[in-house]
């Protein structure tokens, strides 16, 4: 028993002598420039991972080694500073500004550089940024993140990808997508929304040739790097929580819908009805007031939770995340919902050795509507639907519904012989997608300033798609067979795409003053898909839905796509000083995708930058902060979509009982990438003590080789072969600003904002001279000297106020009541494409309390609003059997009226002019958040390192003083192939406004 006294007496004079061998130091971290205290300072001691970060008054408390140490003062924007301990106790800071963040690295390519040293127009996107937002694809959350850059949701389909545009319209017949990178690994526009927001540490545009030719023949419409976080050497170990909840829903019309008493007069006076049958609607019980967008639309929610641990030890960082993310759409049947997973590690094997990994796990689940141009379309009925029309068929004695021999209601067929609520129900559509993204890394560093390293990624996509048609369901018995019930679609894809990348970096200095920079690659990528279709049908009830219970195969098959991608690389940097730079860099891509005879395509790039501000002429104004000059020229190119593009082609079949083969594509052995030539300057700017910063660029961007099928003789047995042919041209201005205007002890307020413009042209189609139609809607045309996609339409010309016939204008400009399709013409300098956009907004932060609004606008375009002007105030005819705007009503009624419709008539036809056509000019408050960090001194007591609540509000407000609708448009809807940005409106998924509210935990 002494033994163990004595033992256990032992162990507590070295634990008590342990203790007192630390210490404790306080202090108060402020900044240089005007004594304000700085939060979230990050305050380690050097050679350890412990460390702590400053609260909301910028104090801190950190335990130290009796001896002492040295405190590593750090924080993103403000430079580092190491402070020896010494004997104190207490260590007040003040950290001054790294002017810009010039001191920040920026992921460019295949290297990262400071940006201070760049001579490229790149823009970062923190990730910060983006997260917390209540939208489910990291493509949609870019919008008006940078100058240059459109980003546009194509509808409000929970999900839905975006449109995003970098610096114009690059293509016509090939993609106009950015190349989309993730740690490494290229990603297709299907698995934006895969990405967690949540995981991203930083995404970088790249918009000019100096930045995209590295990137080659994928890159000429500019390339989005997305990096995730990672475990960082200087931060202590740390567990983050966060919650969102929120509601969304349509976002309103400027305009009213007609009731039941305006629309049934509407029916009178065009002569849909007659007198005797407007009275019998009036009082019947089975037609009452009905507002369809109550019976199919609803508040959807959003739901999110995220979990993730990072930190770091001795030999290795880390980051785990999981996160899930729900959203039900605002009609029934749609919804969205994402669990992820994501593994980043790095460990040191050696002193020179590092290995590491990155690895995201998606599955994402979805439930769409039927988003087409025809009855299967709930949004076509929420404006078509007659106000008088039940969901449910009613008695027409009581008003009660008629239940079927189940006890369920009848479901009403509508006007339209359907009913989209029972196709809702029994017509369902499930999406499932399985993404499995990562990438494996080995890294030696053999000498300083030599880096060795190479890269493995794959990116493994399984797609499921399935829908049903129930058997005894309205829609079965139109397309159905009465005497095989209900049908049922499969189709979905396996899909894997790897690469292998190997680089060799070398910096090195020359006399202390010459900085150089070598970079050398190789990358090859490969990608085969494999898909699969099949459709059956006779099921024996609703309850049996999978393909071994039908009773026949109607048709199925499978298909293998593939390939290739090989590449060397190189780039070379040189910097003089911090003062003088130049980047040269050469990039030789051979791709399966083009001609036997051009395999192989080179890009190149070259770019200068001068910080003038480091010069002795300026550095005795104190006016100005920061001065950079950049200039940049280079290639880059655009593959064909079509992975065969260039061979010849057969078919299978069968002739006379015996196989047979058929020549269905001619093959081009010249067939080569879109050639993009840009070249650009820029300059960036730093005045008023830093207060007002920004960078103003100038580009110009030429395509040529335009993918195009050419008409061929048709002795050669084809119409057309795909050949290069056509160039285009963008032009535009970007403008970046941020200023100060409040720096205080409490509160700052800083204002930002953007403008960017965009000018195309078409310079040559070879063609003869001839207009090239747009073939999907043909109503923009291709012109040598004109806009891109500039409208093509006969002109309206008002109403004749004797008679009350719509007129128009002949090709000559006669005026004419006759509608003739050969009296269209070119609309000079009207497109559906932007000439200007933006945002502006404020951050501002009081004593734990923070403010932030993003405003975006654009305009100088137009949308031929087909769904709410042709279809809506229809002057009768076919499409004025369903609902109609309020504003039909003002239709010519007497001779000598004017400012009106025409009359309408049973028997009108809408015809196409630019009567439809309306300017597409908007501003949008598309986010504010409101959030609050409690008081350190409470979060600390709850063992905690911060707590942050917010709520937040999305598309809040628009002003569109000329577009009747919703003026985000981005396209028509799915079936109708209305691909070209902003043309066209269409009945589909509507845009949404949402509330959200949530809390960010750190442990």
């Amino acid at each position: 028993m002494r033994r163990v006294l004595l033992l256990l007496t032992a162990s507590l004079v070295l634990v008590t002598s342990a203790f007192a061998q630390e210490r404790t130091v306080t202090g108060k971290v402020t900044s240089a420039e005007d004594g304000s205290s700085l939060p979230g300072v990050n305050v380690v001691l050097k050679g350890t991972t412990a460390g702590t970060v400053t609260d909301v008054d910028g104090n801190y408390k950190i335990s130290v080694p009796a001896e002492g140490g040295t405190l590593v003062f750090s924080f993103i924007g403000l430079t580092t500073s190491e402070i020896g301990v010494g004997t104190r106790s207490t260590i007040d800071v003040q950290m001054a500004a790294d002017i810009t963040q010039l001191s920040e690295i920026v992921v460019t390519g295949y290297s990262a550089v400071k940006k201070s040293n760049l001579t490229s127009a790149i823009t970062t996107v923190k990730g910060e940024g983006i997260q917390s937002q209540p939208i489910g694809g990291i493509d949609n959350l870019l919008q008006g993140k940078s100058p240059g850059v459109i980003v546009t949701n194509q509808n409000g389909q929970p999900g839905a990808q975006a449109y995003i545009r970098i610096r114009g319209i690059g293509s016509v017949n090939a993609s106009n997508e950015p190349l989309f990178i993730i740690d490494g690994n290229q990603m297709e526009a299907s698995e934006y929304n895969a990405i967690n927001p949540n995981d991203i540490e930083e995404i970088s545009i790249l918009k000019d040739a100096a930045s995209t030719s590295i990137y080659g023949a994928r890159a000429s419409n500019g390339v989005v790097l997305v990096t995730t976080k990672r475990g960082s050497k200087q931060t202590k170990p740390q567990i983050t929580y966060r919650y969102q909840y929120g509601t969304k829903e349509r976002i309103k019309d400027n305009f009213d819908l007609m009731n039941k008493e305006q629309k049934l007069q509407y029916e009178l006076e065009v002569g849909y009805k007659t007198q005797a049958q407007v009275d019998a609607l009036r009082s019947s019980l089975a037609a009452p007031e009905t507002d369809w967008s109550e019976v199919l639309l609803r508040k959807g929610t959003v739901q999110q939770h995220d979990l993730s641990f990072s930190g770091n030890t001795d030999k290795s960082r880390y980051f785990f995340s999981f996160g899930t993310y729900n959203e039900e759409g605002i009609v029934i049947s749609s919804d969205f919902n994402r669990l992820t997973g994501r593994i980043n590690a790095e460990f040191d094997v050696t002193k020179k050795l590092t290995i590491g990994n990155t690895l995201t796990v998606s599955n994402t689940t979805s439930k769409d509507v039927r988003d087409r141009n025809n009855v299967q379309n709930p949004f076509n009925a929420v404006y078509s639907y007659l106000p008088w029309e039940p969901e449910f068929v009613l008695n027409p004695a009581t008003g009660d519904p008629i239940l079927d021999s189940n006890g369920d209601p009848v479901y009403n067929l509508t006007r339209q012989g359907f009913s989209i609520s029972e196709a809702l129900k029994n017509n369902p559509e499930n999406l499932r997608t399985l993404n499995t993204i990562g990438s494996y890394f080995i890294q030696y560093k053999p000498m300083d300033g030599l880096t060795l390293k190479s890269t493995i990624g794959a990116n493994y996509q399984v797609y499921r798609r399935d829908y049903y048609v129930q058997p005894g369901s309205v829609l079965d018995g139109y397309v159905g067979d009465p005497l095989a019930p209900g049908s049922k679609t499969d189709n979905g894809h396996d899909r894997f795409q790897y690469n292998w990348t190997n680089t060799a970096n070398y910096n090195f200095k020359v006399a202390d003053l010459h900085n150089i920079d070598v970079l050398v690659g190789t990358e090859f990528i490969k990608r085969d898909l494999q898909s699969f279709t099949l459709s059956s049908k006779g099921f024996p009830s609703k309850k049996f839905v999978t393909q071994n219970n039908a009773s026949a195969i109607v048709s199925g098959n499978t298909a293998r796509t593939q390939w290739s991608l090989w590449s060397q690389f190189g780039q070379v940097s040189y910097n003089m000083n911090e003062k003088y730079f130049a980047t040269a860099s050469l990039r030789r891509d051979g791709s399966s995708r083009f001609g036997a005879d051009n395999k192989f395509g080179t890009f190149w790039s070259a770019s200068a930058g001068w910080n003038a501000h480091e010069e002795s002429f300026l550095s005795g104004i104190d006016l100005i902060e920061q001065l950079k000059l950049r200039a940049s020229v280079g290639t880059s190119g655009n593959v064909p979509d079509q992975f065969y593009a260039a061979v010849g082609l057969f078919g299978f079949g069968g002739y006379n009982n015996q196989n047979t083969s058929v020549p269905t594509q001619l093959e081009n052995r010249d067939l080569k990438w879109e050639s993009n030539f840009n070249y650009g300057v820029g300059i960036d700017f730093g005045i008023l003590d830093n207060k007002l910063s920004g960078a103003i660029d100038y580009y110009s961007r030429n395509t040529s080789d335009l993918l195009f099928n050419r008409p061929i003789s048709r002795t050669t047995g084809f119409n057309s072969r795909l050949e290069n042919i056509g160039e285009i041209q963008n032009t535009g201005i970007e403008l970046e600003l941020s200023y100060d205007l409040i720096r205080a002890t409490n509160f700052n307020l800083t204002l930002n904002g953007s403008f960017s413009t965009n000018s195309n042209k078409v310079l040559n189609l070879q063609n003869g001279g001839e207009d090239i139609i747009n073939g999907n809607s043909g109503i923009s045309v291709l012109r040598e000297g004109e806009k891109l996609n500039s409208y093509y339409l006969v002109r309206y010309a008002g109403v004749d106020a004797a008679n009350g016939d719509p007129l128009y204008l002949t090709g000559e400009g006669q005026v004419t009541n006759v509608w003739n399709g050969d009296d269209a013409v070119l609309l000079k300098d009207k497109s559906p494409l932007p000439t200007y956009f933006g945002n502006f907004g404020i951050n501002a932060d009081y004593k734990g309390i923070r403010l932030t609004t993003t405003f975006y606008y654009q305009g100088g375009n137009y949308i031929y609003n087909y769904q709410n002007e042709a279809v809506m105030m229809a002057d009768g005819g076919s499409s004025g059997r369903g609902n109609q705007r309020v504003d039909a009503l003002n239709f010519w009624k007497n001779p000598g009226d004017v400012g009106v419709l025409p009359r309408p008539a049973v028997t009108n036809v809408i015809n196409d002019s630019d009567r439809y056509l309306q300017k597409g000019d908007f501003i949008r408050l598309r986010n504010v958040q409101l959030s609050y960090s409690l008081p350190s001194t409470l979060v600390r007591k709850a063992k905690l390192q911060a707590v942050e609540v917010y709520v937040q509000a999305t598309n809040l407000w628009t002003y569109n003083p000329h577009f009747s609708g919703d003026p985000e448009v981005g396209r028509g809807s799915d079936e109708s192939n209305l691909t070209l940005l902003g043309e066209f409106t269409l009945f589909t998924y509507p845009n949404t406004k949402g509330l959200t509210c949530g809390v960010n935990i750190k442990l």
